[in-house]
């Protein structure tokens, strides 16, 4: 009676044990990031990353642009006040729009065409326009209204404004809190206008094949989502079905134990 019931008994127990293991360690290896860089290194591993394309100005934009100058005598001419004494002396314009034209209107400093230009060219080209008025002008242009909105399984949902011009996926995903523990890692959307078209493409952030994607740096208006894997719910709960099963299965297996023990004991005293 043993041998007949404990080959069977054994081989449940094994089962249910093997695929709670299974589920559980491909639970967590699907929430590693990186998994193509091997966990000991000897060296340093060398990673490619696609270049970096700085974004251009266009129409609509909105710039932050300051001109600075510690000449007092260049500040009164183009009649602004000056700082206190042992003070430099600035002026400063925020939040400027680039008109349909791509010009902007900088007081003290006339118009300049930007739109087409990098940040870096634009503040060439409105030093050159300022040193009408200033000597030695020191101007800073910038984006003003430039954004992602990152939104799905992270920890902050919503838009975030771009601290700088070079943020990539991986920084826009920080920048969010990271992605929660039910995010699906290998299948990130990122959603970018271009033109009167929207491209949709998807990251797998376990293989750092995505630094070489060409939207791995993230442009003002790109949506980014991350999907939850199949443990959430369609109204957004947790779905616990899965451990519902395993629990059902354990509960099976120990009325199983319970009538094998029932069973094995009357056997011995008959």
């Amino acid at each position: 009676m043993q041998r007949k019931l404990t080959g069977p008994l054994l081989a449940v127990v094994a089962i249910v044990y093997a695929t709670t293991l299974l589920t559980s360690c491909a639970s967590y290896k699907k929430s590693i990031y990186f998994q193509d860089i091997p966990d000991s290194l000897q060296a340093p591993v060398t990673v490619p990353v696609v270049a970096y394309e700085p974004p251009k100005i266009k129409p609509n934009d909105i710039l932050s642009i300051s001109v600075q100058t510690i000449e007092d005598k260049d500040i009164a001419k183009a009649g602004a006040t000056t700082a206190p004494s042992g003070q430099g002396s600035s002026t400063a314009v925020t939040g400027y729009k680039v008109d349909e034209n791509g010009d902007v209107d900088v007081p003290m400093v006339g118009t300049v065409h930007l739109a087409g230009m990098t940040t870096s060219e634009a503040k060439e080209a409105v030093r050159a326009k300022a040193k009408h008025n200033f000597v030695d002008p020191v101007v800073n242009v910038a984006f003003a209204n430039h954004f992602i909105d990152v939104i799905g399984e992270v920890s902050r949902n919503g838009r975030i404004p771009l601290p700088d011009e070079k943020v990539s996926i991986i920084d826009a995903i920080s920048m969010a809190g990271d992605l929660g523990i039910q995010g699906k890692r290998y299948n990130v959307l990122l959603m970018r206008d271009e033109g009167d078209k929207k491209v949709c493409t998807r990251f797998n952030l376990n293989s750092t094949k995505l630094f070489q994607s060409p939207y791995y740096y993230v442009k003002s208006g790109d949506i980014i989502y991350v999907e939850p894997n199949k443990a959430k719910s369609r109204n957004g709960e947790t779905d616990y079905s899965r451990d519902r099963y395993i629990g059902y299965i354990a509960s099976f297996v120990s009325v199983g134990l319970a009538l094998y023990n029932i069973i094995y004991t009357q056997s011995r005293n008959r």
